[in-house]
This record gives C-alpha cells, sequence and structure tokens, in this order.
C-alpha cells in the first residue's frame, strides 16, 4: 500500500475538477443539495473524456456514455471485492483511513486505465474513483438494510 500511495500522480498529470459545466446543466441547487448527483457527476466526466479523446466538440450520445459508465461500475465491483478479499471491514467510505481511500481509489483508477481506457487518473484527488467506491458502498449498505426490512416484514 505504501509503494502505490508513494506516487498518486504517476500515470499522469491531475486536472479535471470535480463537478464540470456539463454536469451542472439542468440542476437546481437547494439547501441541503448544493451539488450534482454522482451519476450527473460521472457522466459529465465521461462525456468530457470521450469527447476530448475523439478531439471534437459534437454530443456524446446517452447510449455510449451509459454504457461506460456501466463498465465504470462493473470495474468498481471488482475492487470493492479486491477491498473484501483483503479484510476491509469497513461498511462506509468514511471509515477507511485516508490512506487506504487513497490506496483504493488508485487501485480502481489503474484497473480502468488498463480495462477501459478513459483516463480518470487525470481527476483532481482521484474525485472520480473515490466517488464511484463510496456510491458502491453506498449502495450495499442500502440494499442489506433493505433485504434485512423485508426479513423482519416476512416473520
Amino acid at each position: 500500500m505504501a509503494r502505490v500511495n508513494a506516487f498518486p500522480n504517476h500515470m499522469g498529470a491531475r486536472s479535471i475538477v470535480a463537478t464540470l459545466p456539463e454536469a451542472l446543466i439542468g440542476f437546481q441547487a437547494t439547501r441541503t443539495n448544493r451539488t450534482p448527483s454522482a451519476t450527473a457527476r460521472i457522466d459529465a466526466l465521461i462525456s468530457f473524456l470521450l469527447k476530448s479523446r475523439a478531439g471534437s466538440a459534437e454530443e456524446i450520445s446517452l447510449a455510449v456514455v451509459k454504457t461506460e459508465r456501466l463498465q465504470l461500475r462493473s470495474i468498481t465491483r471488482l475492487v470493492r471485492g479486491e477491498m473484501i478479499m483483503q479484510g476491509v471491514k469497513a461498511t462506509s467510505w468514511g471509515e477507511l483511513s485516508a490512506a487506504e481511500q487513497l490506496y483504493y481509489s488508485l487501485r480502481l483508477e489503474e484497473e480502468v486505465n488498463k480495462q477501459l481506457q478513459p483516463p480518470i487518473y487525470k481527476c483532481n484527488k482521484q474525485w472520480a474513483a473515490k466517488l464511484l467506491l463510496q456510491e458502491k458502498m453506498k449502495g450495499e449498505r442500502q440494499c442489506k438494510k433493505r433485504r434485512e426490512e423485508k426479513a423482519t416484514e416476512q416473520n
């Protein structure tokens, strides 16, 4: 873990901000909700990366963005499985230490770079990788809670 954490920018410079302007389209900030949803931010990132890769300003279809998002989430599930196999007991992203958060976000960036090629490693402070892992862990907690509620209803 220490070797990976020592060089977080080894794949290249980080320059993509956490909330791209495209994610703000149609978003209404409220008192409790000041940032767009995780899906909107990831979709904006994918669209930005695909446009920059193609070198054009034309719109990317929603189907292409959705496919890329689902592939990112699939890779996120693999890294989450790796976390569990390595004995991580935390059920929420905030329960992990800063070093563990950095390590697993870098692991996710490496896996995405190997398998998918959208350079999410260019995101400042690994925000995309951290967001994907945080959402995965949140989904697991919600699923577990629903199962427990269903089990108590059936008894």
